[in-house]
């Protein structure tokens, strides 16, 4: 198993490489993967007009793309299934993940997942943001009870509108398709019963200004492939909104590690897209 199987949606940022041409940032993801984020907009809007993009399916697709990525790191913050405690309607967190380097350069992003509405037949309203270098991609998607993601709402700054792209419910996700909905992470298969014997300890976890009585729960695995270890560790209180309270991500090959702390949580999210 590599580690694009635990961060899902990731492969994705490959075709958009190629799509913007230039993507250029000190913020890394595991893997070197480059900050997708970084003058996209401006890649685009240099080779064709706002209105033409948008015309083309090009930006749509390029949003659906970027979604992924979103969706991967956001929606499951840190490789966490977001199912296992989900949050209230209305009730939203925002965290800061941190990034370094194996040269010790360490990079911020914000992060920020809230529950909008849930509909009366199980679907859901989702506000997923992700902030770095003075950039930002912000959604508002719809999911189902499994919570594929059936479609997506979005400002796009090109034409200065907003703007919906949806996904093809049968579209193959293994293939790299963009009009499929993104993967789940991999520990989305696991139920917490499965993680009790992964409990290794309690520690009261201080962050964004209020103290949690958090389980510690260690989930490694081995690439036999590349030889390398990776570890998640997670640290969960159910009485927390979301349950999970930090979590760190390290690989036994290097000193590169993603760590990410829950900063603050709000209630009263509404669309911003007028997506309901």
């Amino acid at each position: 198993m590599k580690v694009t199987k635990l961060l899902p949606g990731l492969g994705a940022v490959t075709l958009i490489l190629i799509l913007a041409l230039c993507l250029s940032s000190c913020f890394s993801l595991p893997g070197g993967i480059p900050n997708p984020f970084a003058d996209l907009s401006q890649s685009v809007s240099n080779r064709v007009s706002g209105e033409l993009v948008s015309a083309s399916g090009i930006s749509g697709m390029t949003n659906q793309m970027m979604f992924n990525m979103v969706y991967a790191q956001v929606f499951f913050m840190g490789g966490f299934g977001a199912d296992f405690y989900d949050l209230a309607e209305t009730q939203g967190t925002v965290w800061r993940v941190e990034s370094r380097e194996d040269d010790g350069s360490i990079s911020i992003v914000e992060a920020e997942r809230a529950l909008l509405k849930i509909l009366p037949n199980g679907d859901r309203w989702y506000y997923l943001s992700w902030r770095a270098d003075g950039e930002e991609w912000s959604y508002e998607a719809l999911m189902n009870d499994d919570l594929e993601a059936k479609k997506i709402r979005y400002f796009n700054p090109d034409v200065k509108r907003v703007e919906e792209s949806t996904f093809d419910a049968v579209a193959d996700k293994d293939a790299e398709d963009e009009t499929a909905a993104p993967e789940d992470a991999a520990v989305a298969e696991y139920d917490l019963e499965d993680f009790k014997k992964n409990i290794a300890g309690r520690e009261i976890i201080t962050v964004g200004g209020s103290s949690y009585t958090c389980d510690r729960i260690v989930w490694s695995y081995t690439d036999e492939e590349e030889k390398v270890n990776y570890t998640y560790t997670w640290w969960v209180d159910s009485s927390a909104p979301g349950g999970l309270v930090k979590y760190e991500w390290t690989r036994s090959d290097s000193k590169e590690t993603l760590r990410g702390e829950l900063v603050s949580f709000h209630s009263g999210y509404n669309t911003r897209y007028s997506s309901y």
